[in-house]
């Protein structure tokens, strides 16, 4: 007598081709470090160095809110392209039909410390334009 075993193992793989596709994801979020590569996406986002930092600091209220600037390396379509930017707190940066914003840099700066530590976490978020 034969082992049913081909059997199955051949039913239980015909049933796994019939699955559909999971759809890739269009939306995500990441955080990164200088040194560090955020996977955001189909996106690597690696912070190179702090630009500018004139936010307020989270502590006080102030007139205006100041800006973020980073200079980044983005590498897209799949990994065959690569540009170097600045990239602007809020201020979405557009690769053909992908996206990347950089939505936070952490640690805020406090209103009175001396010797703030400069935003060294930022945090991206990939999705398509809007």
């Amino acid at each position: 007598m034969r082992s049913p075993l081909p059997l199955f193992a051949a039913l239980a793989l015909g049933a796994c081709a019939t699955l559909p596709p999971i759809a890739p994801t269009t939306t995500g979020t990441a955080t990164a470090s200088y040194g560090q590569t955020a996977n955001v996406g189909p996106l690597l986002v690696q912070p190179i160095a702090l630009v500018e930092d004139s936010r307020c600091p989270i502590n006080a209220r102030c007139i205006w809110a100041g800006r973020l600037v980073i200079k980044a390396r983005v590498t897209f379509h799949g990994g065959s392209e690569q540009m170097l930017t600045n990239m602007t707190l809020g201020t979405p940066i557009t690769l053909g039909a992908e996206q990347v914003t950089l939505v936070a840099g952490e640690p805020g700066r406090l209103a009175g410390a001396q010797g703030n530590p400069p935003a060294n976490r930022f945090t991206f978020e990939y999705g398509p334009p809007r």
